[in-house]
């Protein structure tokens, strides 16, 4: 027997339309509080005034600020995911590099602010949980882009694909940092296909 599935009406909508602008808003206040304050000195109080509801009702979304980091951290490794899963599975190993560098530079330009945000917070002693989790979130969503790179670095030739891969994110955090801090835009293409060079000497 088939069961009848339920039918929205305009109040269960307006309802989801209210907890998803309420849950923006606290998210929202949250980043600028953690960006101002600190993680560890943020408190739920202040989000919620901050966004312009009662703590009850931020309580209700979330259940602590380690939750609503969480969700901030989780909110952007999934658009970073997104980044790296339709990278061409048929490219060489030069062309796989350059193209997670042009995305993870790209990544990096329009996330500039919540990266710095989550950079900070996490180097506070107060938050040694979250980065554990962090760090387990990332291996869990990247593992299999992490396979491909491998897969792409043995049939290269290159004996030890683990300490190729850890070479090539230093140089990426790097030329990242270079780029924020001293705005060296113009020369970052000129600087990857330098990189890039040891791809060809084979």
């Amino acid at each position: 027997m088939t069961v009848p599935q339920k039918i929205p009406n305009k109040s269960d909508n307006k309802k989801q339309l209210a907890r998803e602008r309420s849950t923006e808003r606290i998210l929202a206040s949250a980043i600028v509080l953690f960006s101002k304050h600190g993680f560890a000195q943020t408190t739920m109080e202040m989000i919620a005034n901050h966004a312009k509801i009662s703590k009850g009702l931020a309580y209700n979304y979330f259940k602590s600020k380690n939750q609503i980091f969480e969700h901030i951290i989780d909110s952007h490794l999934a658009k970073q995911e997104r980044f790296y899963n339709n990278i061409p599975p048929n490219l060489s190993a030069k062309e796989y590099v350059r193209e997670f560098f042009i995305r993870s530079i790209q990544f990096a330009n329009e996330e500039r602010k919540t990266m710095v945000l989550i950079s900070v917070c996490l180097f506070q002693p107060s938050a040694v949980s979250l980065s554990k989790k962090m760090i387990e979130n990332v291996e869990r969503r990247f593992a299999p882009f992490k396979e491909a790179m491998r897969e792409r670095f043995r049939a290269y030739g290159i004996k030890d694909p683990d300490k190729e891969m850890i070479f090539i994110k230093t140089f990426l955090h790097g030329l990242i940092m270079s780029q924020h801090f001293n705005d060296t835009t113009t020369c970052t293409p000129t600087i990857i296909e330098m990189l890039l060079e040891r791809y060809d000497s084979k």
